[in-house]
């Protein structure tokens, strides 16, 4: 039927973890409808989907869908709810567990699908839709132990994998602080910030970004690390270096540093560990900073709120004296994204939802492009749709700074298991890096000490525990500034 995935990239580069991020407030879009609404629906006999993800950044988009498939499929409502990543994560799992999930929901993060397969969370998409649909989206999607397992497809990605952690500037912000070049090294970073705080007297800051979001700190952190020449994992992923989970590298001391710096200069929002990464990108946008750092999906949500921002996107800055690097990204980062609930009762309208949405007879998928928000899986959407100027320059820039770093389970497809059976360390990167930049951690080095340590007794135990030889986490072929290809994977000892 379909083949199985080979690991190669398409036209993008994969990135890490990724996610776009949620609304602010975890508020229902537009097209939700309240439990008096779905009770009304319920006794007009409308069929109500459930539908909940984090995928704030195309509201609109989503809701012109469901007006198109709301008058394509008479008697049907969908109840929509976009949460935050972290919300969605205690909620769609509790929901799930207590029996009462929606019709389709994404995968929260630190959930596999082997795990929410065996919980019988999903229903295989196969059973609902043909060969015909699955032909239309690119076959580097269907990924084993991502959005395949044991030959059948559970979940289709979102969107085309792109790194997401390129800094945006804002242009009228830096004119105003007089700033004429945009900064390479982590000396100039620090020193344009210093001028457009001095320059913005309270008004406007060197950076912002949602430091309420744990997760999206610990991308940054791990992107600069690794842009700065630090063989760094991707997140969700375990690598090790001379035989040790790497988290005490100078690289990843050197980003705290840096940041450190940041907040001892006063360069950093005040509002910054408060704040939501879509509120971050809401605040840029309104001229309170001069850099953030995010993903794709905040052009579309620019386009639509303050379409004459003047802003541009640019590499990530390295430490002085270092050639400027690459992001380290995995060779495959596919996530899983929908998928149908098992106990749905309307599982065939929600697969119809599902073919629907990937298709080009709707709007979505061109919306999503054309809008800038990110690159569709449908393949023929991306040749006609790909017009906006800050997607292409992001696009750009993205492909510019990133190179692919190994993955262990290219290396043995047993590593699967050993993710299943490991367990978080804590405080994790996101975590100490939040304490950094909140003052509550002053020496970084020990807690970094610690959680290299930690992880690597961690990581050993659960490579025993599934029987896998912990050497399968070491690439001493590595070289962080070319990719690594199937050639090294095979050159390996």
């Amino acid at each position: 039927m379909r083949k199985q995935l080979s690991l190669v990239l398409t036209f993008v580069i994969a990135a890490g973890i990724l996610s776009a991020c949620g609304t602010s407030n975890g508020t229902e879009s537009s097209t939700a409808a309240t439990g008096s609404e779905q009770e009304t629906a319920a006794s007009e006999g409308e069929t109500v989907l459930r539908v909940i993800d984090y995928s704030d950044s195309t509201a609109t988009a989503r809701e012109a869908f469901h007006k198109e498939f709301e008058e394509k499929h008479s008697g049907v409502k969908v109840e929509y709810t976009c949460l935050t990543p972290d919300q969605l994560n205690n909620t769609v799992i509790t929901m799930v567990r207590s029996g009462d999930g929606p019709d389709i929901f994404c995968m929260p993060s630190g959930i596999t699908l082997a795990m929410a397969v065996e919980e019988n969370w999903y229903v295989p998409l196969d059973d609902y839709l043909d060969d015909s649909f699955f032909s239309t989206i690119t076959e580097d999607a269907f990924e084993d132990n991502i959005t395949m397992l044991n030959g059948q497809i559970y979940s289709i990605p979102e969107e085309l994998p792109l790194a997401s952690s390129m800094i945006y500037y804002n242009q009228d912000v830096l004119d105003a602080a007089g700033v004429t070049e945009l900064p390479e090294t982590y000396s100039e970073f620090l020193e344009v910030c210093r001028q457009v705080t001095e320059a913005g007297q309270g008004q406007f800051y060197g950076w912002i970004d949602g430091g309420q979001q744990v997760g999206r700190l610990e991308t940054l952190v791990r992107a600069m690390a690794s842009t700065a020449g630090g063989k760094v994992p991707s997140s969700n992923n375990a690598i090790t270096v001379d035989g040790r989970a790497p988290y005490d590298s100078d690289e990843i001391k050197g980003v705290m540093e840096l940041f450190k710096q940041l907040v001892a200069d006063g360069s950093m929002h005040p509002d910054t560990l408060s704040i939501s990464a879509p509120e971050a990108r809401e605040l840029f946008a309104q001229g309170q900073a001069a850099f953030l750092c995010q993903g794709m999906w905040c052009i579309p949500a620019w386009e639509e709120t303050y379409p004459d921002l003047n802003y541009g996107v640019m590499g990530l800055p390295v430490p002085d004296g270092v050639t400027p690097g690459t992001y380290g990204v995995p060779a495959s980062q596919n996530a899983a994204w929908l998928g149908i609930y098992s106990q749905s009762e309307n599982k065939e309208l929600a697969a119809e939802y599902i073919k629907c949405l990937y298709s080009e007879e709707y709007s979505y998928q061109a919306a999503k492009v054309s809008s800038g928000d990110a690159l569709s899986v449908v393949t023929a959407v991306n040749e006609n749709s790909m017009t906006n100027v800050h997607q292409q320059e992001y696009y750009q820039v993205a492909m510019d700074s990133t190179r692919v770093i190994p993955v262990a389970t290219k290396r043995n497809a047993q590593v699967y298991d050993f993710y299943n059976e490991v367990h978080d360390v804590e405080p994790a990167i996101g975590n100490i890096f939040q304490g950094v930049i909140s003052g509550s951690i002053d020496e970084y080095d020990s807690y970094l000490t610690t959680l290299a340590d930690d992880s690597t007794t961690e990581w050993k135990r659960a490579a025993e525990a599934v029987g896998l030889d912990f050497s399968v986490f070491e690439f001493p072929n590595w070289d962080m500034s070319k990719d690594y290809t199937e050639a090294d994977y095979q050159d390996l000892p």
